[in-house]
C-alpha cells in the first residue's frame, strides 16, 4: 500500500486540467457548425439568404456532443484483479496460486492478490465508432434540418413563402479513440486490495457535411431563390481535429468478505476522479464512486463470476451536462484451457438513469409554393431530445496467455450488443499485466 497511495497523490496533483471557458478543445468541434460566429453563407441573388446560424441544429449538436463526450470519458477501463491470486499456505511457509485461471479480462473476480504482493499491467485499444443511437456515422446517417430565419417573427414559414425553403445537412462522422489504461494492484491483507487505474486516450474526429437546397418554395422562382455561393444547390464542408493527454484517474479497492478456495463473496469500490481536460474530450468533469458485489465461483478451472453494482456521478462539464448515475451489471465465466492460457467471456451491462437521448422523428413540414400558393406538407426527419434510461451491452471474449514466469499476454475483443449510444461493433484490445 505505501507504494499506491504516493503514487496515487503524485498523479492527481500533476494531471492537468483546463477551464472549458479558456479553450473550447476537441469539445467544441462539432459546436462550431452553424454557430453565430460560422454561419450557413448562401449566394447573393437579390434576395437575402436569411439562413445563418441554426439554433435548432446547434441544439441538436449540443445533444451529439454531450452523448459522445459521456461516453468516451466513461469508457471501460477493464479488470482491476491481477492474473495471479495467491494465499499462504502456513504449513509449507510459502505462498501457493489460488486457482488455475488467469481471471476475467473486463469483469472482476472475488480473489485478491494476497498480501504484500504487487502487480501492475496495461491495457491498448483502438476504437472506431461505427453509429450513435443507430444512426450510421460514416454512412452520413444523422441528418440535421436547416430553416429559414422567420423574418416577421410570427412563429411560422407561411407568410412569406420563401421561409419554406430548408438545407437537410448529411453529416459523415469519423471518430477514433485509442486507449492505453495503466493498472497497478496491492495486497494490503489477504482479503484487501487497493489500486489505481490511469487511461490515456488519443481522440480524432473528422467530419464532412454534405448540404443541399430543398427548394420546397422557391422551386421555378425567377426572382426569388436560394442558391449557394457555388452557384449549385449542393455544397461540402469538411474539418478534422484531434486531442491526446491522461484521462480521469481511477482509485480502486476491493475487500473479500466472504472466502472459499478458487472463489467467494467480494466488495468493490471505483472512484474516478475529474483530473483530466473535459475541454478535449479525455475526462468528463465529474466525480464518479462505483460500489458494487461480486460473486465467483470456486472452481479451480472454471469459475463462473456475477458482477452488479451502482456508479453515483456528481457534478459535470459543460460539454457533458450533469453526468447521469449508472447501473453497472457483468456475467461470465472464465476457464484455464491449459496451465498457461486461460480463456474469458463476459457480457458487461450499463445502465445510464434519466440519460438525455437524441432521437430521430419524422415530422410534417409546412410550406407554400410561391406567392398566395395553396399549404403543402412534406415529411422531413429532425430530431428531438428524450430523458430516459439508456441500456448499454457489450460482449466480451478474449484469451489470457502465460509465456513465462508471472507474465501474461492477453488479447480481447468487444462486441456491442444493441444500438442505443455511442457504439463500436468490435473493439480490439491487448493487454499486459506482471505480478510480483
Amino acid at each position: 500500500m505505501r507504494r499506491i497511495i504516493p503514487l496515487a497523490v503524485a498523479l492527481v496533483c500533476v494531471l492537468p486540467r483546463t477551464s472549458s471557458a479558456q479553450n473550447p478543445g476537441l469539445s467544441g468541434f462539432l459546436l462550431r457548425f452553424f454557430a453565430p460566429s460560422n454561419p450557413v453563407i448562401l449566394a447573393n441573388t437579390g434576395h437575402a439568404a436569411h439562413f445563418g446560424s441554426q439554433p435548432g441544429a446547434q441544439a441538436t449538436m449540443t445533444q451529439l456532443n454531450r452523448g459522445i463526450a459521456a461516453q468516451l470519458a466513461t469508457f471501460p477501463l477493464g479488470s482491476s484483479s491481477g492474473g495471479f491470486a495467491f494465499t499462504f499456505d502456513p504449513e509449507l511457509g510459502v505462498f501457493s496460486r489460488s486457482t488455475e485461471s488467469f481471471g476475467p479480462i473486463f469483469a472482476e473476480r472475488a480473489l485478491t492478490i494476497g498480501k504484500g504482493k504487487f502487480s501492475f499491467g496495461a491495457n491498448a485499444s483502438h476504437t472506431t465508432f461505427d453509429s450513435f443511437e443507430g444512426e450510421n456515422l460514416r454512412d452520413g446517417d444523422i441528418t440535421l434540418f436547416l430553416t429559414h430565419a422567420d423574418l416577421n417573427r410570427d412563429g411560422g414559414h407561411l407568410e412569406f413563402f420563401f421561409e419554406g425553403d430548408t438545407i437537410p445537412t448529411n453529416m459523415f462522422l469519423d471518430i477514433e479513440a485509442d486507449q492505453s489504461a495503466f493498472f497497478a494492484n496491492y495486497g494490503v491483507t489477504d482479503n484487501f486490495d487497493v489500486g489505481l487505474a490511469l487511461p490515456y486516450l488519443r481522440i480524432r474526429m473528422d467530419a464532412r457535411l454534405h448540404q443541399h437546397i430543398e427548394k420546397f418554395s422557391t422551386r421555378d422562382e425567377p426572382f426569388v431563390f436560394h442558391v449557394f455561393q457555388n452557384g449549385t444547390d449542393d455544397n461540402e464542408i469538411f474539418a478534422s481535429d484531434e486531442a491526446e493527454g491522461p484521462g480521469d484517474l481511477t482509485l480502486r479497492a476491493k475487500w473479500r468478505f466472504k472466502g472459499k478456495e478458487g472463489g467467494g463473496l467480494a466488495a468493490g469500490l471505483d472512484v474516478r476522479l475529474p483530473t483530466a481536460d473535459e475541454t478535449e474530450l479525455l475526462g468528463s468533469g465529474a466525480t464518479q464512486a462505483k460500489l458494487y458485489l461480486i460473486a465467483s465461483g470456486s472452481g479451480k478451472r472454471f469459475s463462473p463470476h456475477a458482477n452488479v453494482g451502482y456508479t453515483f456521478s456528481k457534478g459535470g462539464s459543460v460539454v457533458t451536462g450533469e453526468l447521469p448515475d449508472e447501473i453497472n451489471y457483468t456475467l461470465g465465466f472464465d476457464a484455464a484451457l491449459h496451465r498457461r492460457i486461460t480463456f474469458a467471456a463476459d457480457i458487461i451491462g450499463r445502465t445510464l438513469v434519466d440519460f438525455d437521448r437524441i432521437v430521430k422523428v419524422e415530422r410534417e413540414w409546412e410550406f407554400t409554393h410561391g406567392f398566395n400558393g395553396p399549404i403543402e406538407t412534406a415529411t422531413i426527419t429532425d430530431y428531438e431530445l428524450r430523458n430516459e434510461n439508456m441500456n448499454i451491452l457489450v460482449g466480451s471474449v478474449g484469451l489470457k496467455v502465460n509465456p513465462f514466469g508471472r507474465l501474461l499476454l492477453s488479447g480481447n475483443v468487444l462486441l456491442s450488443q444493441g444500438k442505443r449510444g455511442l457504439q463500436d461493433y468490435v473493439t480490439p484490445v491487448v493487454s499486459v499485466d506482471y505480478t510480483f
